[in-house]
């Protein structure tokens, strides 16, 4: 129930039978109170696959001798009261240790940390991909006033699709790499689409003469060009001695 409808744990410890349809017309669900809903109730659509868990959970209650009465908890425990949070984190904790045995035996990677805020952060990340991002639509479903975590859990998954950009962009430059080393075409650009037509800019007014600019030495080659110094002649004197 946690995964697969995203409902507090709290909310689910509160679960009473009178206030879940599981054969209502309009579609399976189960109404929970809550003060953040205009309404001040709160509807959440239940799956096919999470009627049928929950339908062999309630036989799973009567086989075990417990009341399924519409005022007895969805989810009671031994003693038919109501369950503490602490007892199902605790459940959870041991169902995920039982998981994990499973999947070293199949030599697989081990479940990251699962508690029931996890599932109910999990339970957003696929309602999201589901139901085409419509983030309004998941914000009723988990009962948020404010859009933050949704929105949050959102940035998170257009973090992660993002990161086809790098897979889109190599296979680009693969298509490329076979156009190229195909010897029906020598065109580089064919791989990328059409070939971008570069033309020259043009110019509209009339181009102005460059103005000769006069060499300040011209004609005195052995004269060195002025820098830091005055110009001194490139030659040598020989000085000799009578």
């Amino acid at each position: 129930m946690l995964g697969r409808s995203g409902v507090r744990v709290s909310e689910l410890c509160d679960l009473r039978l009178k206030d879940i349809r599981l054969h209502d017309p309009d579609g399976a669900r189960f109404r929970i109170p809550d003060s953040k809903t205009e309404a001040g109730i709160r509807e959440v659509q239940m799956t096919p696959d999470l009627v049928e868990r929950f339908t062999a959970h309630l036989a799973r209650l009567r086989a075990a001798g417990n009341s399924t009465g519409p005022d007895d908890y969805a989810f009671p425990n031994l003693r038919g009261g109501r369950m503490t949070r602490q007892r199902v984190a605790k459940i959870l904790k041991e169902a995920a240790a039982r998981a994990n045995e499973k999947l070293a035996e199949q030599q697989r990677p081990p479940l990251p940390n699962t508690t029931p805020h996890t599932l109910r952060r999990t339970y957003i990340s696929i309602a999201l991909i589901a139901n085409g991002f419509d983030v309004k639509w998941v914000m009723s479903q988990v009962g948020h006033a404010d859009s933050k975590m949704t929105l949050d859990v959102y940035a998170q998954l257009e973090q992660r699709a993002d990161r086809s950009h790098g897979t889109n962009f190599d296979a680009l430059l693969r298509k490329a790499e076979g156009q190229i080393r195909s010897p029906a075409t020598n065109d580089v650009w064919a791989a990328f689409g059409p070939r971008p037509r570069f033309s020259p800019p043009t110019r509209t007014d009339t181009p102005k003469r460059k103005r000769r600019r006069k060499r300040r030495f011209a004609g005195t080659s052995s004269v060195a060009r002025p820098g830091l110094e005055p110009g001194t002649p490139r030659f040598s004197v020989v000085c000799s001695t009578n």
